[in-house]
């Protein structure tokens, strides 16, 4: 028994996917993005514009994604991200997550934190215990007009 709990606890130490956790960022009254390493400084994000700005690149987000923050009511933003973890697992990425209490549903946008590619962008629907996450599909023309407005600063 004692062999097993050593077993255990050496693979949840030694795998950190296993305990992995987003770090949870804040926003403060400027848009600076409050959390995340000097690499990554500056960072902030407008959210009455919609561009987001880390370390030397910005993007002004397109209108085909501006719907995911303004289609609730009452909007709650979150943001997180991870930076800690093996980019061979997957990029370093910084997670908006946009919700409205009084809906079952929301949206999550996750962007690479040092390219600023778009990751993916998911609709989380809750029905009683259960999530489902499907991914949305955007068209290419919102995709093309994305990738084409990421910018390096100098």
């Amino acid at each position: 028994m004692k062999t097993l709990l050593i077993l255990i606890s050496f693979l949840f130490l030694t795998n950190s996917n296993v305990m992995h956790q987003d770090r949870i960022l804040k926003l403060d009254e400027n848009g600076n993005i409050i959390g995340l390493p000097k690499e990554f400084s500056p960072a902030k994000f407008d959210l009455n514009k919609k561009i987001l700005r880390i370390n030397d690149k910005e993007i002004i987000f397109p209108k085909c994604l501006n719907y995911y923050f303004e289609e609730h009511k009452n909007p709650q933003l979150n943001l997180s991200a991870s930076w800690y973890h093996s980019k061979e697992i997957m990029p370093y990425y910084l997670n908006f997550k946009i919700s409205d209490k009084s809906v079952n549903y929301g949206y999550t946008i996750l962007v690479d934190l040092e390219t600023l590619e778009l990751i993916y962008v998911n609709k989380s629907i809750t029905k009683g215990n259960t999530t489902y996450n499907p991914e949305i599909e955007l068209e290419e023309k919102c995709l093309t007009e994305y990738k084409s407005g990421i910018r390096t600063l100098n």
